[in-house]
């Protein structure tokens, strides 16, 4: 949420406009989750006690620019705040624990500091001053761990579909190998590992992201570590060893630069999940000429998927999957599967 406003009177929601000089108040929002409801007004309350100014656009003025909130469908939160500058850090460090007195579910909170006057709404210094550094959210074969900073759909059922559609069309593949590009937390990774993909390999730039799906591997192996031995049938004495499904391997690493200079033989398999702008030329280029067998491409915008598509035309079109990620909105999430015509 854009915080707009005054020190007295904190706006969360839509940026100032010439009808609502304010702001626009988007706590009535019904597509926001109860626990991201429920924590609008302890935020404002907080926010106004702090007496930080709103950031004001048109003099870039001010201190405090937005308030970011997930949740995951245990009620768990995480609270971003981003800031201008450092001016009112010392402030923040010492009264946040009055927000987590009054969110009981608050996991995680930290600062982001964004000095610059742009639309891009994160900087890159992260200062996470809660004890716990992660929430987690649902995934396919575990959960996936969602730090400050790392991308996760903004909506969890419709995420939870595409992870779900990309494991069935890996469970027909059967490949053995599979990368999967711009992987964020790796929810496409551990969904092709829990059908049975021998070796994922994750790729994602953003190093919050990785840390996250890293996580997610450890917590995993030690569950798998707790899954209680039958003895073995055998006369030997040795016990069996737990069946588990296996576990991916992350990069931090520019998916594009990676690929494309790999000297490695190509998997069987990769998925895709870029950003808005698509693979472009670069990559859909390394993957037409890369004689993969099949890829997986999820896409938030078709316009580009379309683009990709022209410049892979030894993929055919095997099937398609429309999600609505973005409720209400001309928007669609779209994942496809493709194999190479011969």
């Amino acid at each position: 949420m854009v915080v707009s406003g005054s020190k007295k009177s904190i706006v969360l929601g839509l940026a100032p406009n010439e009808k609502h000089p304010t702001g626009i108040d988007l706590q009535s929002c019904p597509l926001y989750a109860p626990a991201i409801h429920a924590a609008f007004t302890p935020i404002r309350a907080w926010l106004q006690r702090l007496g930080a100014r709103p950031y004001n656009i048109p003099t870039a003025k001010g201190e405090v620019k937005y308030v970011l909130v997930s949740a995951n469908p245990a009620g768990d939160l995480m609270v971003r705040l981003v800031l201008r500058s450092k001016a009112a850090l010392h402030r923040v460090e010492h009264t946040w624990s009055e927000l987590q007195a009054e969110l009981p579910n608050l996991r995680v909170f930290s600062v982001n500091i964004q000095p610059e006057h742009t639309t891009v709404i994160e900087g890159r210094e992260e200062i996470i001053l809660s004890s716990e550094r992660y929430i987690p959210m649902p995934g396919i074969g575990t959960d996936l761990w969602l730090a400050p900073g790392a991308f996760f759909q903004t909506n969890t059922a419709a995420s939870q579909a595409l992870y779900a559609q990309a494991a069935t069309w890996a469970r027909k593949l059967q490949p053995e190998t599979a990368w999967d590009l711009y992987c964020g937390v790796g929810g496409f990774a551990f969904a092709l590992s829990s059908a049975g993909v021998a070796q994922v390999t994750g790729v994602e730039v953003v190093g919050p992201a990785i840390d996250g799906a890293k996580h997610a591997v450890t917590e995993l192996a030690s569950a798998t570590a707790t899954v209680p031995v039958e003895p073995s049938n055998k006369n030997d004495g040795t016990p069996n060893t737990p069946s588990a499904a296996p576990r991916p391997h992350f990069i931090t690493a520019d998916a594009t630069k990676w690929a494309v200079n790999q000297t490695l033989m190509p998997p069987d398999l990769v998925v895709v999940n870029p950003p808005r702008r698509g693979l472009g030329p670069d990559l859909s280029s390394w993957l037409e000429r890369s004689g993969i067998p099949h890829l997986i491409y999820s896409s938030c915008f078709p316009g580009t998927l379309v683009e990709d598509l022209r410049r892979m035309r030894s993929y055919q079109i095997r099937a398609a999957k429309l999600v609505d990620m973005f409720p209400h909105t001309s928007h669609v999430e779209c994942v496809v599967l493709m194999s190479r015509a011969d």
